[in-house]
């Protein structure tokens, strides 16, 4: 981020008044209120992998200039659903973002400020002036740098003030067994949970008798692994557990002893795309979804927006599909362009994929390369029935092959999908798990042939989906 000088400075456009606000104790900010304090404003949506890679960095800011520095996220959410404040605000405690958020649903601070990208920095100096701006995912020191010599010139000018952050006032955390699970695994009795928001995953027993039958299925923790940033994907593989620990950029295999082992990723997140190498020694981009595909492990790679292939062996990994480019073109699989994939589930000869930014199922095969069964592009989503290019999702994270079909997350629609992949016919699931109200933003699924079970993100809960789409929540003990 360069700043201008002084002189050149701009007076920063006003917020917008009406506005939802968060994480400030109910009150409304207006900038003539931050006088004496340097400014950045976030703008984000909370879907974004990129704005994701951004919430350490402004954390960290936070920590360094806790005294000399407002932070405030302002939200232009790209998607229906992510304007909604009570989802934002959810959004942000599933984030960690304690900093004040505004939601500019209508985009009117986007506009006021000549904002074209999801994410966008924006730094004001101590008198409310626009000093410097950056789209994309700021690199962490030269951010710092700027922060500085705004704080430097300020006070040369005697116009900084020192002090805590006088709107910051983070909203209470959700509470539970369970945190924001992100993800599930069923294999028999066997029930494998991403316990998101707890940092953990849980390997369980899933029991199925007249009584649980009766009451919702029950598990029992008879294992839990700690030590996980945030584990989201899951997988089995040669009688190991693999897990995708998106924010701690790496993929981990645990053994049936319980010994952990690094197999992809170095912990650091990769400024871009790798060629590939030895699993342990490459960085990567926020790995999220795994599926077992022909003996070898098959990531969504959803920061780099591509599908990334690992041989459990050897641990050699590298892209599969994907050019790293954020579209949604079908083509060879080395030159499709994906968009932020973050679940995927091995189907016969390919693998299917949830596209989540462009709201679109996909399938990628060695042969015929990567081909869209539902969706349209990065802005075409909603919630529709229909066949192929009629049929609309909205962020849909998660997919499993089950009965037949496709049972889809269709997560900002809060709500199943099945997806016919012959046919690419949409269809709401029947029952309680295809009504909107019933879930709330689902974003992991899996089937074992017999069973389906749901990551009931949002409700902070596993469900079963029985006969007529009816939905048991499994009780933890």
């Amino acid at each position: 981020m360069s700043v201008s000088g002084w002189i050149e400075a701009l007076a920063a456009p006003e917020f917008v008044e009406s506005l939802d606000w968060i994480n400030t104790g109910g009150r409304t900010v207006r900038l003539s209120d931050l006088r004496g304090r340097l400014v950045l404003l976030d703008f984000w949506t909370y879907g974004c992998i990129n704005c994701r890679h951004l919430q350490p960095r402004l954390r960290e800011l936070e920590r360094r200039f806790a005294d000399t520095l407002t932070v405030i996220g302002v939200h232009s959410g790209k998607f229906t659903h992510e304007r909604i404040t009570a989802n934002l605000a959810a959004a942000c405690d599933r984030q960690d973002v304690a900093h004040a958020v505004v939601n500019d649903r209508r985009f009117r601070v986007w506009r006021s400020y000549g904002v074209q990208a999801w994410p966008t920095a924006a730094l004001l100096n101590t008198q409310g002036e626009l000093i410097g701006g950056e789209p994309g995912e700021f690199p962490l020191e030269e951010m710092v740098r700027s922060i500085e010599a705004a704080a430097s010139e300020a006070e040369r000018r005697g116009t900084l003030n020192h002090g805590r952050d006088p709107i910051a006032e983070p909203q209470p955390r959700a509470k539970g067994t369970l945190r924001f699970p992100g993800r599930v695994l069923v294999d028999g009795d066997r029930l494998v949970i991403s316990d998101t928001g707890h940092g953990r995953v849980l390997d369980c027993i899933l029991e199925h008798g007249p009584l649980a039958h009766a009451h919702g299925p029950r598990a029992r923790v008879v294992a839990e692994h700690d030590e996980f940033e945030e584990p989201q994907g899951l997988a089995l593989l040669g009688g190991a557990l693999y897990v995708a620990d998106r924010a701690g950029q790496s993929v981990w295999r645990i053994g049936e002893d319980g010994e952990r082992q690094r197999v992809l990723g170095t912990g650091e997140l990769a400024d871009r795309t790798s060629a590939g190498g030895p699993g342990p020694s490459v960085s990567v981009r926020s790995p999220w979804g795994l599926t077992s595909h022909r003996g070898s492990l098959i990531i969504g790679m959803a920061g780099s927006h591509q599908l990334w292939q690992l041989d459990p062996a050897s641990l050699e990994a590298h892209p599969w599909a994907g050019t790293s480019g954020e579209e949604l073109i079908d083509g060879p699989l080395d030159r499709a362009l994906l968009a932020q994939p973050t679940g995927v589930a091995s189907l016969g000869s390919g693998v299917a994929f949830a596209d989540s930014e462009s709201s679109a199922i996909r399938i990628a095969e060695e042969a015929a390369g990567v081909r869209t069964i539902v969706g349209r592009g990065l802005f075409s989503f909603g919630d529709r029935d229909g066949t192929g290019r009629h049929a609309q999702l909205q962020h849909a994270e998660d997919l499993a092959v089950h009965a037949g079909a496709l049972a889809v997350a269709d997560t900002y629609n809060d709500r199943l999908k099945r997806i016919d992949p012959a046919t690419r016919e949409s269809r709401a699931w029947e029952g309680e798990a295809g009504e909107a109200g019933h879930l709330r933003e689902p974003s992991g699924i899996s089937s074992d042939g017999a069973t389906l079970v749901v990551a009931d993100t949002g409700n902070h809960r596993i469900v079963v989906v029985g006969e007529g789409g009816s939905l048991s929540e499994v009780e933890l003990t």
